[in-house]
């Protein structure tokens, strides 16, 4: 595949703030702008034929399941055990059925579990 170099305006506390955050995630910045730009060609190239889409991209689903399994198995350190309920609401944040705010927003609060 021929490649060709893409430069773009922006702020300079944006590119600052970008480069750390991909710096901080050990990735390198084109490669996350490239990730970017494809997955906004997937979607308007769907809207525009119809075409159903997929509700977040594969990278941000494996992001989501990375931190569930995480969080899913720190809870279970604790001795705790997560409900069925618990269960279908991870697989529905992790395939992008619902936000994080959606997601979080059903678990009980601290106060709740000390009832």
């Amino acid at each position: 595949m021929k490649e060709v170099q893409f430069t773009i305006l922006l702020e300079a506390e944006l590119c600052d703030s970008f480069a750390e955050a991909s710096k901080t995630e050990g990735r390198p910045a084109d490669q996350i702008v490239r990730e970017f730009m494809r997955d906004y060609v997937i979607r308007v190239r769907e809207r525009d034929t119809g075409a159903v889409k997929e509700v977040i991209s594969a990278s941000e689903r494996k992001r989501r399941q990375d931190a569930v399994t995480f969080a899913m198995a720190s809870v279970g350190l604790e001795g705790f055990k997560h409900s069925k309920e618990d269960e279908e609401r991870a697989q529905r944040f992790i395939t992008g059925e619902i936000d994080l705010a959606e997601y979080l927003g059903a678990a009980p609060s601290v106060d709740q579990l000390n009832k």
